[in-house]
């Protein structure tokens, strides 16, 4: 990779390459962190955020594009959604938060603390518009990129960039950023989980009126 990242830097056309090759290492389930940070120290901080960035969303619209309208897709979307909807009724409960706040539940769902590939090949699954899906992507994957492209930035040799390594301010930086997508995580988990317990309590409430209706 250093080598790789060594012709980025010297080829005219190296922004175009990073680019592709951002969108593809993230379209393929790596992590993005180590190319964000490669970025950020190749390009520097305003220009390889904006590469970055681009990359970044490029992977989102492939994901949606495979999940949603792919033809070798279409059937196993819906055989999938409809296993973890009647399986996992946290799940079954996000879906329904979805349909009704698609931007909030979107933004939240893409700060936690997981995988890119699980946000962007997951979430298309659900009942959500593709605008609050893009949206969402796009402020999460700002903010991401934002953050480690600064690391990079703050780098001294190309083998760190290439390993994802930081120190000093940009060190510090990327654990705030780990401990900041912890703590959403554990946010946005423990809302799921209050609507989950809303949601049993309504259904045993309603399911409760129907025997006392039988019964009557």
């Amino acid at each position: 990779m250093i080598d790789v990242f060594d012709y980025f830097q010297s080829d005219p056309l190296g922004p175009f390459y990073f680019t592709l090759l951002y969108a593809t290492w993230v379209s393929i389930c790596l992590s993005k962190t180590p190319v964000s940070i490669a970025g950020g120290y190749i390009f520097g901080f305003p220009f390889g955020l904006l590469l970055s960035f681009l990359g970044m969303m490029i992977a989102v619209l492939f994901a949606f594009f495979v999940v949603r309208h792919a033809p070798c897709t279409r059937g196993m979307r819906e055989k999938g959604k409809a296993w973890l909807l009647s399986e996992y009724r946290s799940i079954y409960v996000i879906n329904i938060v979805m349909q009704k706040h698609p931007l909030k539940a979107c933004v939240a769902l893409r700060f936690m603390y997981v995988p890119s590939f699980v946000k962007n090949y997951y979430l298309p699954l659900f009942d959500v518009s593709a605008a609050a899906l893009f949206l969402a992507g796009s402020i999460s994957s700002f903010f991401y990129c934002a953050a480690f492209c600064y690391v990079g930035s703050t780098i001294d040799t190309l083998a760190d960039a290439a390993a994802g390594k930081a120190s000093g301010d940009g060190g510090a930086i990327k654990l705030g950023v780990l401990i900041g997508s912890v703590v959403l995580t554990f946010l946005a988990l423990l809302i799921v989980t209050n609507k989950v317990k809303r949601f049993v309590r309504e259904q045993e409430k309603l399911q409760q009126k129907v025997d006392v209706e039988s019964q009557g």
